[in-house]
């Protein structure tokens, strides 16, 4: 009998106690419009992701094997995402997604130097934040932080971490005219110095095929202080990109095509130290595709073309810039070392450039042995545009290699999925830029395999 008197006590104070926090609640100052009716019931979707990979790799940063030690690394990661999905009506819900890491990374390494044992692992970031509602049948609005990309991602993909967009998609004839404001960078809320892109994209089918274009505007003017000119300031960045694709699915056999222009102008108030004061933009890339399937085997060829900027006999490109200008994520989009893993071509300094000063062939097959079993294996010759030192001759080479890659899906459950994946890189003696010129550079390769479980 004691024991349910204390348990009615403790039960009388708790009640007590949430009465008290009413009471003393203290009121949002943010404003409220007075119009917003709260959904009679809400249909909440919970969801997410655990991801835990395993990491070999060797001289990716150096392409030298003597040349240190922490260029022979393996590793552990780890990668949460949850989400929630509140629909309040058939016409709109909102997204929010969660993903440990900060805003350059999502993961966090197993017992890193920040993290001793017996600790807790990682943080949480907002990936994605967004509303969606139907504007009747007119158009569907989209606004908040999203993942965006266009066409093939030859020019721009952010489907890592995202961007502050507002997305407006309105039905027109047979396809589908979207409108999209990005907020790609901010300097100071009190200037206009911000970087913005504008985004007008159409898309329609016909028969077996899909044809789409997009024009993007990029405006950038960041209005920073020239330092030997206290009166200049840089007067900006406008660029124009202009891609035209198409699709088709012929049966047996699917075709693809990628077309990207680019034009426009960076202006400074004063000149660099070669003395140009306005470079003009004039990259482009091309993107071919087919791929067949034979039975339980899918073979494909692929070839792309980005262009790059010429340079002079003293390393100068002068006021035009024929490099093909990308933004894109820290992901692979080709090949998993040259593309994702080490320096790239557009100045053997930069990763994750894409397509700018490359071009490629490339052949592959995926096959499924048994239902649960998924490889796949790729070829690709690669080879810079434009050599990216002119004044060295032993260096100028734009021979930048041959990578093999292979991948293997095995599903041990519903939902959950071991994979393997590898590259290798016969690195060419354009890395000669990395290692010098006395230098023959060592191959690059990178083995991962971990486990994904969704939910």
């Amino acid at each position: 009998m004691k024991k349910y008197l204390v348990l009615i006590s403790v039960i009388a104070v708790l009640s007590f106690a949430v009465t008290a926090f009413a009471l003393h609640e203290v009121p949002s100052q943010e404003y409220t419009p007075s119009i917003v009716k709260t959904a009679a019931k809400s249909q909440i979707e919970l969801g997410g992701e655990l991801r835990i990979r395993g990491e070999a790799t060797r001289n990716l940063d150096d392409f030298n094997t003597d040349a240190k030690p922490s260029d022979n690394a393996q590793k552990y990661d780890q990668r949460v995402r949850l989400s929630l999905k509140a629909t309040v009506s058939p016409n709109t819900f909102g997204f929010v997604e969660l993903e440990t890491g900060d805003n350059a990374h999502d993961t966090y390494t197993w017992a890193d130097a920040s993290n001793a044992m017996n600790n807790k692992r990682g943080t949480m970031s907002i990936r994605q934040a967004y509303i969606s509602t139907n504007l009747g049948k007119v158009a569907t609005l989209k606004a908040g932080h999203m993942l965006l990309a266009l066409g093939n991602n030859l020019f721009f993909d952010h489907t890592k971490f995202g961007d502050d967009a507002l997305l407006l998609s309105i039905p027109a004839g047979d396809g589908e005219l979207t409108l999209i404001s990005i907020k790609l960078a901010e300097g100071t809320t009190t200037q206009n110095d911000d970087l913005d892109a504008y985004v007008v994209a159409y898309g329609m089918p016909i028969g077996n095929a899909n044809f789409s274009a997009d024009l993007t505007y990029l405006n950038g003017h960041s209005k920073s202080i020239d330092a030997t000119n206290p009166r200049g300031f840089d007067k900006g960045t406008k660029l124009y990109n202009l891609g035209l694709r198409a699709n088709a699915d012929l049966g047996s056999v699917k075709v693809k095509g990628d077309v990207e222009i680019q034009r426009g102008t960076d202006k400074t108030s004063a000149p660099d130290s070669f003395g140009n004061e306005e470079v003009k933009y004039k990259g482009y890339a091309v993107m071919l595709g087919a791929e067949a399937n034979v039975g339980p085997v899918s073979v494909r060829g692929n070839a792309a073309y980005g262009s790059g900027d010429k340079l002079d006999s003293s390393n100068d490109s002068g006021e035009k810039n024929e490099g093909f200008q990308t933004f894109l994520s820290d992901t692979q989009y080709y090949t998993y070392i040259y593309d994702y893993k080490v320096v790239t071509a557009k100045n053997a300094a930069s990763k994750h450039t894409g397509l700018n000063n490359t071009w490629y062939l490339n052949a592959g097959v995926t096959a499924k042995p048994m239902p649960d079993l998924k490889l796949s294996g790729d070829l690709y010759y690669l080879k810079a545009v434009k050599s990216v030192d002119n004044v060295n001759e032993d260096m100028d080479s734009r021979k930048i290699g041959v990578e093999l890659d292979a991948k293997a899906e095995y599903q041990i459950d519903t939902n959950l999925v071991y994979f393997v994946e590898a590259g290798y890189l016969w690195a060419g003696d354009f890395y000669k830029n990395v290692v010098g010129a006395d230098e023959d550079p060592d191959n690059p390769y990178s083995v991962r395999h971990g486990l994904l479980l969704k939910f």
